[in-house]
């Protein structure tokens, strides 16, 4: 019975009201996934449905797919509300997530009386892990090794706890507990696979053996994918392995087919790509081994894809060094610095999206490639002057770094500090102007170095120039420096086994210095790895006399032939999922206003539209959204761009909103009532466990495609953002 005397406060429209853990996780149904793993974990629980939905998220967890199972494990709670290890399985699905897993396991203990004993066993272990007091984390760690261990013991033929006892080791390997025995961890796994050989187990074999003797791994590279096909990271798990042993096809080729696998999810299931685990780091590799293999043309197109994906203020900010948007950036300036694209260097730097202003790092990147590029199209006036600019904003920064520092000082003494603190006030006061100075001096250095050599200063020199070993190697030569780049160019090929470029430069810098013979036998070595290089990029194009002048056809390039180690026949590509990520369509609705005119989606057709989702005139959050979005409203329109606002109020009352226009009057945009809440569902800003709407924000473009979406407890109210993103938006995903 509630106490009058302490009312139990009303939980927040869009919030869980199980609980804070719950408004950050999976908020739609989960549905059964065809190939996640053929595992089997026995569970206690009341409804016929929980085996196949816990085997299903145990299978998610083996392949990191943590979003999803928590998904999973939680559209079993909402079967089954008593089944305690669905909760442990939220807990699992977070084990990076101390805040989360620790109020899912506490809801796992609060019901274990209805799980078995072994099930018992695993929910005591992880509610040790989260919530021990006084340990240490390394502590926890070795605690709950030895809780699995103790399961082991108990259940000797259980091998999904042998399969999770593997992974915790791998895992807390790289956290203060440092594997002492490899082959005492495979043999454990050996273990899992005698009796399901094709368990995704394989997964953690390729982690164990990755950094140590990858070749250990082949077997497991070859059928890892086959284990759970659903799952993108067990597509891109064997590219590990494929990349440590230098080779870089195969490695892209599970890379690329993970990102199909990835892109179909996200179509299907109305995803943005950051909201998916492993995703960029997968994208941001595959750039990496297609720079290797000499792929100039689909290295650009992945890094073009990551700066047109979709970007989210608190998901893939321009801060965050593991989005779309770094690794974008990083990817696309260094395939153009690689490759020699010096013109299309220069037209992306001044018309894309390669820097940050208040962040240095992105700033310094352009700089410096907008300097090479300058050095190598022999531009001396853009070099001075870029040298000039480098020198004043140093000069800035210095002054700016004296100016902290003495009013620090100034303070500390007139504060009475002694001598020792003042000195330390002062430090504290300028530290964080020592990187970007220390930055833009290397950097300014480095495009002098350029300089003196565009300007054919005598002696001719390379010092302060920083690019890669082959690269230095052809500037020595350049000035007459043989030997050094022969040198050079020689460990430039030793250190990067199976790379394209430094053997391509290698040929180059033999056959100049007159080894014909050298350059004849670097060549066809080139020539065995050549089959998807870019003949048009400068650093191969070069080649085309030196091939002919060894009988080579104007394609010297060979073949791949496939190799015999990497399982059963391949699918194809295409048939796994698309290329590229492809904004999924925006679902029909058709609505009225509070005169009962009906207004449609279809009603946009040929124009964008931003929609947001609103949970009626008592959401005192979505009335803020309202009048946040409202003073925006013409400058969306002037960018080409309605808007129009969605209510899970009747039309009887929506009205009640239009009156919270803060500026009198009504909203500029109009107001739909769906009190049935269908296109709420439809648009997935909706929780199925809960049945309840949340707020929802979405971009809709000419096509009738969404290409930006938030869905949360909490509605979205930076219009500014969505503003400008919008408009970068449709640029990017214009249709031809």
């Amino acid at each position: 019975m509630a106490d009058p005397e302490h009312p139990v406060e009303a939980v927040p429209a869009g919030h869980s009201h199980e609980g804070e853990a719950f408004n950050e996780g999976p908020r739609q149904k989960a549905i059964a996934i065809a190939g996640t793993g053929n595992v089997h974990f026995p569970v206690q629980s009341q409804s016929p449905a929980a085996q196949a939905l816990f085997d299903q998220g145990i299978g998610q967890l083996h392949g990191f797919w943590y979003f999803e199972a928590e998904r999973t494990f939680r559209q079993l709670a909402a079967l089954d509300p008593t089944c305690a290890m669905a909760f442990w399985g939220m807990a699992m699905a977070n084990w990076e997530n101390p805040k989360r897993a620790t109020e899912f396991i506490n809801k796992a203990m609060a019901l274990r009386e209805h799980a078995g004993k072994k099930d018992a066993m695993w929910i005591e272990a992880q509610h040790r892990f989260h919530t021990a007091a006084g340990k240490d984390d390394v502590a926890k760690r070795r605690q709950l090794i030895r809780d699995i261990e103790g399961i082991i013991h108990a259940y000797p033929d259980d091998i999904e706890a042998k399969a999770f006892l593997a992974c915790r080791i791998w895992q807390f390997s790289r956290l203060g507990i440092p594997i002492t025995s490899y082959e005492s961890v495979d043999a454990l796994l050996q273990q899992v696979l005698a009796k399901a050989p094709m368990h995704p187990a394989h997964h953690y074999r390729i982690h164990l053996w990755d950094q140590e003797k990858a070749e250990r791994a082949l077997d497991s590279a070859a059928l890892l994918a086959g284990t759970a096909p659903a799952i993108a990271h067990m597509w891109h798990m064997p590219g590990h392995i494929y990349s440590k042993l230098h080779r870089y096809d195969d490695s892209a080729w599970h890379q690329q087919a993970s990102s199909r696998v990835d892109h179909r999810w996200m179509l299907e299931h109305r995803i943005i790509p950051d909201q998916i685990h492993n995703y960029v780091h997968n994208q941001e590799w595959l750039i990496r081994n297609l720079q290797m293999m000499g792929d100039c043309s689909e290295a650009l197109l992945v890094s073009r894809d990551l700066l047109a994906n979709p970007r989210h203020p608190t998901l893939n900010a321009d801060s965050n060094n593991k989005s779309s948007v770094h690794f974008g950036r990083l990817r696309h300036l260094e395939t153009l610095e690689q490759f020699e694209l010096w013109d299309m260097a220069l037209k992306d730097l001044a018309t894309g999206d390669f820097s940050t202003p208040d962040h240095d790092d992105s700033i310094i990147k352009t700089q410096r490639l907008a300097g090479i590029a300058h050095f190598s199209l022999g531009h001396l006036t853009e070099l001075k002057q870029l040298c000039t600019d480098l020198s004043a904003e140093m000069e800035k920064r210095k002054t700016e770094k004296s100016a902290a520092e003495e009013a620090a000082r100034t303070k500390a003494q007139k504060e009475k500090k002694n001598r020792k603190e003042i000195d330390q006030a002062v430090a504290d006061a300028g530290r964080k102007w020592n990187d970007p100075i220390r930055k833009h001096k290397e950097l300014l250095e480095e495009m002098q170095a350029h300089l003196a050599l565009l300007e054919k200063r005598t002696p001719p020199t390379v010092k302060g120039i920083r690019r890669a070993k082959h690269v230095m190697a052809r500037l020595h030569l350049q000035i007459g420096e043989k030997e050094q780049a022969l040198r050079l160019s020689k460990e430039a090929v030793e250190e990067a086994p199976q790379q394209t470029l430094p053997l391509t430069a290698r040929v180059e810098i033999l056959h100049a210095t007159g080894d014909k013979e050298a350059a004849r036998s670097a060549f066809t070595q080139l020539q065995s790895i050549s089959s998807h290089i870019d003949l048009e990029a400068p650093p191969f194009a070069r080649l085309a006399p030196i091939a002919q002048e060894f009988g080579a056809a104007a394609d010297w390039r060979h073949k791949a032939t496939p190799r015999a180690d990497v399982g059963s026949q391949r699918p194809p590509l295409d048939s796994l999922g698309p290329l590229h990520w492809t904004p999924p369509p925006a679902p029909a609705f058709s609505l009225p206003q509070a005169d009962g005119r009906e207004i449609s989606l279809a009603g946009f057709k040929g124009k964008p539209v931003v929609v947001l989702f609103y949970l009626g005139h008592g959401c005192l959050h979505c009335i803020e959204q309202l009048n946040a979005f409202a003073p925006q409203y013409r400058a969306f329109q002037k960018a080409g761009i309605e808007m129009i606002a969605i209510s899970t109020d009747p039309v009887n009352e929506l009205l009640e909103s239009q009156n919270a226009y803060t500026e009198g009057g009504h909203f500029p945009f109009a107001i739909l009532a769906d009190p049935s809440q269908s296109s709420f569902q439809a648009y997935r800003a909706y929780d199925d466990f809960e049945k309840k709407p949340l707020h929802g924000t979405f971009l809709i473009d000419p096509q009738g495609r969404v290409l930006w979406q938030d869905i949360a407890a909490e509605p979205f109210a930076k219009p500014d953002f969505l503003l400008k993103e919008a408009v970068r938006l449709l640029e990017k995903h214009r249709a031809p």
